[in-house]
């Protein structure tokens, strides 16, 4: 798209787009409706996002992808199979014997195994055939964010596209991860999947989010939304695994609901964050609820990241902890935001902020915020910011480390306490990004 386009030449784009996904899809009439209030709201939404290139660069033509039937992983195209195996997928996919959605683009793949849980209460289903299929997701999609908010939102949700619907009857407890993989493989595309996760009272259930992209892709926008209700006693993890190359600009949204002591922990960890990454996602924690967000970063190269995150302790007892642990090379610039407001009694709150500063241009901020509106709640927080300590090096060192090897073990070190809750296959994934990553092979 040229940079001189209009708001109203975007506004007939998108319009466009809307029309083309709604025969495409064979879409329900409200979700028609709601992707036009999200055109409507584009013109006047506020443009709050400075860091990102002119979004009309990003309004592509979203184009079907055409997929041949998948059975199993064997099955998927080449090329994609090769990013799957990079990462260490089909590892998983073989010991789990899990459930995969794979969305390339705008096409959504999945595996026969979903649909013999489907019988026992777990579904997880495109959001195209959600929104068709399950009467649950009307009353669910775009209740937790207003599409008036910014033109991202507005954006979102006029021309949303894939994503996933992750549904768990009350009292299931799913034995083993579930796996949901993002590639983007066209360039200028902005790839916008919905994800809604809802968790009935007494669940359990951990889903893997991956995120990728071939290197020759330029300029990409990776805008997904996630809307996630814990409800009463239910335990949900969710564990994100960015590693976007350096010409994809992420904006992934979040909001949660959690319920009566109800749990959720999210962790989220950035090898690759792209060009950018900038969110702030928010969480409401009820009576003895939990949320747990854990953050671990690489910035390299000159990326730009900027992660909040928002939390309002709004029950009784309830408690949150907001960690993040980075490590910044290069010219790169990192900078976290928590906030924790505290509104009901006997709640407790934490932000913890570590970095290691791996070079003299790596740039590192922090703005902690602890608000408190009762008198006996109990909020801290704590920064750490430095870099690897000369004696540390020469300690390893003199133990028949070399340098590199050394700062590698140092590194590793410094985020494993925040990967507790990733499968072991994914840690060793992790430890051999790192590894590349310090000795300048990434």
């Amino acid at each position: 798209m040229s940079e001189t386009l209009t708001i109203k030449d975007a506004k007939s784009v998108i319009e466009n787009q809307i029309e083309e996904l709604s025969k495409r899809n064979r879409e329900p009439e409200w979700v028609t409706k709601l992707r036009y209030k999200g055109l409507e709201a584009f013109e006047s939404a506020p443009y709050n996002d400075l860091a990102l290139p002119n979004l009309l660069d990003f309004i592509a033509k979203a184009e079907e992808v055409p997929v041949p039937e998948i059975k199993s992983l064997e099955d998927l195209p080449p090329e994609m199979k090769a990013l799957l195996d990079k990462l260490g997928i089909s590892e998983v996919e073989q010991k789990y014997i899990a459930g995969l959605a794979v969305q390339s683009d705008t096409g959504v793949i999945y595996n026969e195994f979903l649909k013999q849980w489907e019988e026992k209460g777990l579904i997880m289903a495109s959001m195209e055939e959600a929104v068709k299929r399950f009467p649950i997701v009307k009353e669910h999609f775009m209740k937790l964010f207003n599409p008036e908010e910014s033109k991202l939102t507005a954006y979102h949700t006029a021309v949303w596209n894939g994503g996933v619907f992750l549904y768990v009857k009350e009292g299931l407890k799913v034995p083993f991860p579930l796996h949901l993989f993002f590639l983007i493989q066209e360039s200028s595309l902005a790839q916008a999947p919905h994800i809604i996760i809802l968790a009935e009272k007494n669940t359990d259930v951990h889903l893997i989010e991956g995120c990728t992209s071939p290197v020759l892709v330029r300029h990409s926008l990776h805008l997904d939304m996630s809307e996630i209700y814990v409800h009463e006693g239910a335990n949900v993890k969710l564990s994100v695994l960015q590693n976007w190359p350096e010409y994809v600009h992420t904006r992934p949204m979040t909001r949660a609901r959690i319920g009566k002591n109800a749990q959720f922990i999210n962790t989220t960890v950035g090898l690759g964050s792209g060009k950018s990454n900038i969110a702030n996602p928010k969480y409401w924690v009820d009576e003895g609820g939990y949320v747990e967000l854990n953050g671990i970063l690489l910035g390299q190269k000159d990326f730009y990241v900027d992660l909040g995150g928002e939390m309002y302790l709004q029950g009784k007892g309830a408690r949150g902890i907001n960690a993040s642990k980075s490590v910044i090379m290069d010219e790169s610039t990192v900078i976290t935001r928590g906030i924790i407001h505290a509104r009901a009694p006997k709640t407790k709150g934490h932000i913890s902020c570590d970095a290691l500063l791996m070079s003299d241009g790596a740039k590192m901020e922090t703005y902690p915020g602890l608000i408190s509106t009762v008198d006996d709640a109990e909020l801290s927080h704590e920064a750490a910011i430095g870099k690897i300590r000369e004696e540390e090096l020469f300690y390893l060192m003199s133990r028949g480390l070399s340098e590199e090897e050394a700062t590698q073990l140092i590194v590793k070190g410094f985020v494993e306490p925040l990967l507790k809750d990733i499968p072991m296959e994914f840690v060793v994934e992790i430890r051999k990004i790192i590894e590349l990553a310090i000795s300048g092979g990434m």
